[in-house]
């Protein structure tokens, strides 16, 4: 049974940097041996009550195999103990202690979802609230995570999960609730499912409050949440079992239908839902769920600094830069198709540079042949590796457009809140949550899905000093972790808690 809605308030306050577990309330079943009570009726007396002594009941552990121990960053592994049945339910709080969920923590992967879960927690915790960061880690990268300050790390077998269902191992959801019963969560702002598994999301909803945060389709589309169909590669609308079917024969129609049903019936258990993106946000309340709970929340980052902006001479050199996963649904091939019509054109060739940003890792060979190739047929098409988040900033300011041919609908990808952080426009696909974010002659240019020949035209066209003053002006500003930190508060103090506004002098918990 999910707990009662706590009256308590989320109150701004200094948060020491270690959080010290509580210990968990367990209430054990006792069975009660009476002696029979054998009452006179014959006289009318008073009845004589003998008392009753009831024994302690001793009550032995049950074995259920080891469990995977939960690692917390300030302290020794952390097991839920048995609390004596008689220790009182602890009272009401004055302040409610709130858990950022990620499936995975910034020290191991930096995706958008990681990213923006991480700046939220920051931003939180820098506005003086009770804020925690939790992020699944593979097993075999214990070594790897590194665990900062109120973080802490659940552990998980990938070996062990059913990518269809998304299942994991009950072992994920026993390590979850002991860190929610031991640090005494009150809500729970889940940034992603994946890794941790539908059952533990679900276990959590029954304990505290639950906030998810959807960043991507997953939920909605198997082939990696992408809402492209295979083999074809075609841009899908909306999906339906007999339709994800047809990508996925290997599975049945009604799989898909039960896949769906499992989904929901997990998800809306959530108290509220926040997208990044109103395009993201239509697509999950067409899908099933609930407009009244949904909430729209653009993503913050952590460091911002003032841009610098260069100046354009006559005779400048256009620079145009991606920053990036280098896979398929990116479109860096499309870029390099659009290389090979720019190479026909001189004048242009000269007066830019395209500038790749990324990871080659895990390519296919055919494709890392065309890309090397490419690389030495166009003297105006360089590699310039991967990055660290650290150096995203001066990268991107070497830059004077920022490229995004994306071949999928794309949500509200942290590139471009990076490029605006740095006043740099973007050419991008126009769909998706790319062409809501990056809004056409006004931030960004847009160029036709898949067209390389239109990405040339529209590179052509940025490669003025006017069209890229005007397009600079456009640009809006981007959130801060703290701003984006109050518009989840905002949320929070809907789902049964009032959320008291945070001091304008609040001391930063970090």
């Amino acid at each position: 049974m999910k707990k009662p809605k706590s009256t308590a308030k989320f109150t701004s306050q200094t948060v020491p940097n270690s959080a010290v577990a509580k210990p968990a309330v367990t209430n054990l079943p006792i069975s009660v041996q009476t002696a029979p009570v054998q009452i006179e009726t014959a006289q009318i007396e008073p009845v004589q009550i003998e008392p009753v002594q009831i024994e302690p009941v001793q009550i032995e552990p049950v074995q259920t195999g080891p469990a995977s121990p939960v690692t917390v960053h300030s302290g020794p592994v952390m097991t839920a103990p048995d609390a004596p049945a008689t220790e009182p339910r602890p009272k009401p709080k004055a302040s409610q202690r709130i858990a950022v969920v990620s499936h995975s923590h910034p020290s191991i992967s930096k995706g958008g979802a990681e990213i923006a879960a991480y700046t939220l927690f920051h931003g939180l915790r820098r506005l003086g609230y009770d804020a925690v960061f939790i992020g699944a880690c593979q097993q075999s990268q214990r070594g790897k995570i590194e665990l900062g300050p109120n973080e802490y790390a659940l552990y998980y077998d990938p070996h062990i999960y059913d990518h269809f269902y998304h299942l994991a191992s009950g072992e994920v959801g026993i390590q979850l609730m002991t860190l929610i019963r031991e640090l005494d969560i009150d809500l729970l702002n889940f940034h992603h499912f994946f890794n941790m598994g539908l059952a533990a999301f679900k276990e959590a909803a029954q304990e505290a409050s639950v906030v998810f945060t959807i960043h991507e389709f997953l939920s909605i589309c198997h082939n990696h949440g992408q809402m492209i169909t295979r083999p074809a590669q075609i841009l899908c609308s909306a999906s339906s079992p007999n339709a994800c079917g047809a990508c996925f024969p290997e599975y049945s129609s009604q799989q898909f239908a039960l896949r769906k049903q499992n989904f929901l019936d997990s998800l809306t258990l959530a108290d509220a839902f926040v997208s990044p993106s109103h395009f993201l946000a239509d697509r999950f309340v067409a899908w099933g769920l609930e407009r009244d709970r949904m909430n729209v929340i653009e993503n913050g980052l952590m460091h911002l600094h003032p841009p610098h902006l260069a100046s354009h001479a006559e005779n400048h050199i256009w620079k145009f830069g991606f920053f990036g996963q280098i896979n398929p649904f990116k479109g860096v091939d499309i870029i390099l198709q659009a290389c090979e019509l720019i190479s026909k054109k001189p004048d242009l060739a000269a007066g830019i540079r395209i500038l790749i940003h990324g990871n080659l890792i895990g390519q296919s060979d055919s494709f890392v042949k065309k890309f090397e190739d490419a690389l030495e047929a166009y003297d105006f098409l360089s590699y310039l590796g991967a990055y660290n988040n650290s150096s995203v900033n001066s990268l991107m300011e070497n830059c004077d457009y920022i490229l995004m041919p994306s071949r999928w609908w794309e949500n509200s990808p942290v590139v471009i809140q990076e490029a605006y952080a740095v006043k740099r426009p973007l050419i991008c696909t126009g769909i998706g949550g790319m062409a809501e974010k990056v809004i056409n002659n006004v931030s960004g240019l847009h160029f036709a899905f898949n067209d390389p020949a239109d990405l040339m035209a529209v590179i052509e066209k940025g490669a003025s000093a006017s069209v890229h003053s005007a397009l600079v002006n456009g640009i809006p500003a981007v959130l801060t972790a703290d701003d984006m930190a109050r518009e989840y508060l905002n949320v929070f103090k809907h789902i049964g808690a009032s959320v008291a506004a945070a001091e304008t002098d609040a001391v930063p918990a970090e």
